[in-house]
């Protein structure tokens, strides 16, 4: 574990603030070069980049600090997002809602964008928890398998099971990032209607982040009946949504559809 990647007197560069915006970098770089191939102004993507920037990490640090409020004790604790600690439901809900406002007063097609935007999305699940991992936040339950993960007692893993092996969720989630990003880009050589590639990553994400959630640890009060988490109660939403838009494309395209 790396929380920190460079220190230079009082100034600290943490791992997990630099994968954050190297994921936001990288995303808008990409979705930008993708725009063009449906029609949209690459212009329109940066200005639509800064309110998804903001949108994101509002919403994903606010959703945070809502489901883990015994670790904030002031407002410095809330505004330190380098130290780690973000909902990535939050900040895609949050965005979702700042990208429609801004589209909509654009005249660009939502779904279009959405599907420019979406293996930009991916990339950055992919990026950000690693940043995770380095940070030893967003970790798993105890484990004996041998993909298991002793972390620092000065960590948040290790101060919540010290001296024990546990799943490296991070990483878990870090790989499917990678590879719905891959397979939407396959997805992708093949025109598809608007929409389409926007809803196979709802449905991807959500049914890989419902699977994994099951090993990773939250607290009681961040699940539902101490059954399922919050995250798996949204995974289900999003799985539900991007299935029905699917199959109401294929149902469209079909003849006398």
């Amino acid at each position: 574990m790396h929380p920190v990647l460079v220190e230079l007197g009082p100034l600290r560069l943490y791992s997990y603030g630099f994968m954050l915006a190297l994921s936001f970098l990288l995303g808008i770089i990409l979705a930008a070069r993708r725009a063009p191939a449906r029609a949209i102004d690459p212009a329109a993507i940066y200005d639509l980049s800064i309110v998804l920037v903001l949108a994101a990490v509002i919403g994903a640090r606010g959703l945070y600090v809502l489901t883990h409020r015994n670790q904030f004790h002031g407002l410095l604790d809330v505004i330190a997002l380098w130290q780690g600690g973000a909902v990535y439901y939050g900040g895609l809900l949050l965005a979702v809602a700042g990208a429609i406002v801004f589209l909509r007063r654009k005249g660009i097609p939502f779904l279009r964008a959405a599907d420019v935007c979406a293996p930009s999305i991916a990339a950055g699940v992919f990026l950000t928890r690693i940043g995770c991992f380095m940070s030893g936040c967003c970790f798993g339950r105890p484990t004996a398998c041998a993909l298991g993960v002793d972390f620092p007692a000065h960590s948040p893993a290790g101060a919540v099971f010290p001296g024990l092996s546990i799943h490296p969720t991070q990483l878990y989630a870090s790989l499917y990032g990678l590879a719905i990003f891959i397979i939407l880009i396959l997805l992708d050589r093949e025109r598809r209607r608007d929409g389409f590639l926007f809803a196979s990553l709802c449905l991807l994400y959500g049914t890989a982040r419902f699977g994994v959630d099951f090993l990773r640890y939250y607290e009681r009060s961040d699940t539902i009946g101490g059954a399922l988490s919050s995250s798996q109660a949204l995974s289900i939403v999003l799985i539900v949504f991007g299935a029905a838009f699917l199959a109401a494309q294929r149902l469209s395209t079909r003849p006398g559809g």
